[in-house]
C-alpha cells in the first residue's frame, strides 16, 4: 500500500516517534492475544505490517531459537533499523506481492486492515500463508469510542470533536481508511472461513503529556495541512487541539482497539472427523 491509502509514511522523521508511541500504547495487549494463542518456540511467523518492529522482535525472542520470523512493510525505512537475529525483513504489498503458501504457525497484523483497498483480497492471501491449523490475529481501531472526558473545559471538548470528525472524514476520503472497521473485524474473519474464531475490544483514556496526547499530536501534525485544506475545520482550531494533546487537563477515550483471530481449518483433521 502506498501513500494514497496510508497516510504517515515511514520515511518522515516523525513516523518513528509515531510508531514508538503507538507501541508503546498497543504492545501490551496485542503481546497478550498473542501469548493466549500460544506462540511458542519454533514457530514461524509472519508479521504484516510490522512498522516499528517491536512485535516482530517480541515474537521472535519468543520463537528462538528453532522459529523465525518474517517482518513486511510497504516502507521498511524504520523497520529495518531493528536489526535483531531472527527478523527476516521484507518490503511488501499485501495485495501485490506474493506470499508462500501454509508456510506460517502465526500471521499478525496491526492496524493494517482498515487501510486497505480490497481487505477481502487482503484477508484470502494472508491466510493462504497459514499451514493448516495456524492462527491468524488482525486487530484493527474502532473510532466510535472517541470522546472527550466531560470535565474538559467545554470550547476546547467541541473542538477535539470537530477535529476528530475532520480526522475521520479526511483519512476515509485521501487514503481510504475505514475508522469503522475494528467492529466489522471478527464479521470478516467468519466470512474467510476461520474457525475458532474470538474477539476482544480494548479501550482507555488517554491524557494529554502522555502517550495518548502524543500520538493525537503526532497525527495531527502530519495530517494538518490536509485537514484545513478539506474545508472542515480551520488552522485555528487543528493548532488548539495540537496544544490540547500536551496538556494534562486533556483526556479522551481511546478508539476501541479490536483484537479477533481465528484458525485456518485443518483440512485434514476434517475430512476426517466422525460424520464427514
Amino acid at each position: 500500500m502506498d501513500e494514497q491509502f496510508y497516510a504517515f509514511a515511514n520515511v518522515r522523521d516523525m513516523q518513528s516517534e509515531r510508531l514508538r508511541t503507538l507501541e508503546a500504547l498497543l504492545d501490551a495487549g496485542t503481546i497478550q492475544h498473542l501469548e493466549q494463542r500460544g506462540v511458542r518456540r519454533g514457530w514461524r511467523c509472519l508479521e504484516v505490517g510490522a512498522g516499528g518492529g517491536s512485535i516482530a522482535a517480541w515474537l521472535a525472542a519468543r520463537v528462538a531459537p528453532e522459529g523465525s520470523v518474517v517482518a513486511t512493510d510497504l516502507d521498511t525505512t524504520v523497520l529495518e533499523a531493528l536489526a535483531h537475529p531472527g527478523v527476516e525483513v521484507r518490503a511488501h504489498d499485501v495485495l501485490v506481492d506474493e506470499l508462500p503458501e501454509a508456510e506460517f504457525d502465526l500471521v499478525h497484523m496491526r492496524l493494517l486492515l482498515a487501510w486497505l483497498a480490497d481487505r477481502e483480497l487482503g484477508l484470502r492471501r494472508l491466510i493462504a500463508a497459514l499451514k493448516p491449523g495456524g492462527w491468524l490475529v488482525a486487530e484493527e481501531m474502532d473510532f466510535i469510542s472517541v470522546a472527550p472526558d466531560p470535565r474538559m473545559d467545554a470550547d476546547a471538548a467541541w473542538t477535539f470533536t470537530r477535529v476528530a470528525q475532520a480526522h475521520n472524514a479526511v483519512l476515509a476520503e485521501r487514503n481510504g481508511f475505514d475508522h469503522s472497521y475494528g467492529r466489522r473485524l471478527v464479521g470478516d474473519l467468519t466470512d474467510a472461513g476461520l474457525a475458532e474464531i474470538g474477539c476482544e475490544g480494548r479501550s482507555s483514556m488517554w491524557q494529554g503529556a502522555g502517550p495518548g496526547g502524543a500520538i493525537w499530536r503526532l497525527t495531527l501534525e502530519q495530517l494538518r495541512e490536509p485537514l484545513i485544506t478539506s474545508g472542515r475545520v480551520t488552522a485555528k482550531e487543528v493548532d488548539e487541539v495540537i496544544a490540547l494533546s500536551g496538556d494534562p487537563r486533556f483526556r479522551v477515550q481511546s478508539p476501541i482497539t479490536m483484537a479477533a483471530w481465528g484458525r485456518r481449518p485443518d483440512v485434514a483433521a476434517t475430512a476426517t472427523s466422525p460424520g464427514s
